[in-house]
């Protein structure tokens, strides 16, 4: 995200099982309202650095989804044998009790073990100390960090994931979230950049999945993501109007920085949140009220922007007169609600995959529609199409079969990647 420190993304250098899931939805509250709110600019597609502001501490009441009832097992808890060798051979941590959304048949595992090998050769670096990077114009942000891990955990990569997760912890800051950009391979140590909440978000994310992935793994990889999404809730969300919304960062953002009360709506991951919920019983409250949050906010900016969304808002979802327009932080959005849809089948979410589609269409439909010829763009408003198979299917035949997308960048070629497994069936709810 673009901080109110330094760069932009104009120059692109920004920056198992579990009850039916039937059952899990029904203790949802109800899907009243489809809207979601987040600010914040994102310095290279999303990496955040703070100014000062308050933390917003948050306790997590108790609720009644299960966490430990079919959790993936970690160290001593570990599934049989032959299922952990299922989950290490293929891609994708688990198979979905139900994948909502609609599916690209034509993706093979081949050629999405093609782009990933690319990716790795083309982002990522090996640190002497045995930690791993992906390296963005000649840095690291921890937003790169969170995509790594969920790429990896996604291919069965556990030598590139716990490379990653090393470098994270080897740089958190006073909160124990990791400082949001370092310099390449930096000693670890907190340098004081403070914490981007999307990157925390994804790497909490991508825990569950390697727990999921890795049963037999003794680096307790469900217990480290529970401890993060703790500290996201305490230092990355607050109240605000009555409203539990997503801070962008652990020191800035939100209605508690009146010098600065944005925040991100492509940083809202209401799929993940309904995970976290799952797992971890004593958080389950507040996680579901984020994600109603989310869908509330969603709604609004769709109203207000002909069912697009912004790069950052106010708190309230209202223009902040700074970041109201679809760019390189609100491309992602369509994504992270895609997720949601095939994870959950909330029809919020169903509803602003509509909208953008509608939008879409409006405008000569994929790829001529997209705001930037690259798969940031494209490819997110591709899986907007999810909703509906023979819309999903032009859609993606639009974007796979453009020939003058700039996937070279960082930014660019790593969402890639992400929205291809999404667009697979092969990005993992573990639920």
């Amino acid at each position: 995200m673009v901080y109110p420190l330094t760069f932009g993304f104009a120059s692109m250098t920004f920056r198992v099982l579990l009850p039916p899931l039937a059952l899990f939805l029904a203790l949802l509250p109800a899907c009243a309202e489809s809207a979601d709110e987040s600010g914040g600019l994102a310095s290279g597609g999303g990496a955040n650095s703070g100014s000062a502001g308050a933390s917003g501490k948050n306790s997590a009441a108790e609720a009644g989804v299960g966490a430990d009832k079919g959790a993936p097992s970690d160290g001593s808890n570990s599934n049989s044998s032959a299922g952990a060798s299922a989950a290490s051979n293929m891609i994708g941590t688990t198979a979905p009790a139900t994948w909502n959304s609609a599916k690209a048949v034509t993706i093979s595992e081949a050629q999405l073990q093609a782009e990933y090998t690319a990716w790795k050769a083309a982002h990522v670096e090996a640190c002497t100390n045995g930690s791993s990077i992906v390296v963005n114009d000649g840095q690291v942000v921890s937003e790169g960090i969170g995509y790594g891990m969920l790429l990896s955990a996604a291919m069965a990569d556990q030598t590139l994931f716990d490379g990653l997760w090393k470098f994270y912890q080897d740089h958190l800051d006073k909160n124990g979230l990791m400082n949001w950009k370092t310099k390449k391979c930096e000693a670890p140590g907190n340098n004081n950049e403070n914490a981007a909440t999307d990157a925390d978000l994804d790497v909490t994310m991508a825990l569950v999945q390697a727990a999921s992935r890795w049963p037999n793994s003794s680096a307790g990889y469900l217990a480290k993501a529970e401890v993060l999404a703790g500290k996201i809730l305490q230092f990355e969300t607050e109240m605000c109007a009555g409203r539990r919304i997503l801070r962008p960062g652990d020191v800035w953002g939100g209605c508690s920085d009146f010098g600065n009360p944005r925040i991100n709506p492509s940083y809202f991951s209401p799929a993940y949140y309904k995970v976290f919920a799952h797992y971890f019983s004593s958080q389950a409250s507040t996680w579901l009220s984020l994600s109603d949050a989310s869908y509330q906010l969603f709604a609004i900016y769709q109203s207000r922007l002909n069912n697009l969304v912004p790069d950052s808002s106010a708190p309230d979802g209202s223009d902040n007169g700074i970041g109201n327009q679809y760019w390189y932080d609100a491309c992602r959005t369509p994504w992270r609600v895609a997720v949601d849809y095939a994870w959950t089948g909330d029809s919020r979410a169903k509803t602003f995959m509509q909208n953008i589609s509608s939008w879409v269409d409006a405008h000569g439909g994929l790829p001529k529609a997209a705001q930037q010829q690259n798969s940031a763009f494209v490819g997110a408003f591709a899986l907007a199409g999810g909703y509906d198979q023979a819309k999903f299917d032009t859609y993606m035949s639009g974007w796979l079969g453009a020939t003058t997308l700039d996937d070279a960048p960082y930014f660019q070629g790593t969402l890639r990647v992400l929205y291809l497994l999404a667009a697979a069936g092969k990005f993992s709810s573990t639920l």
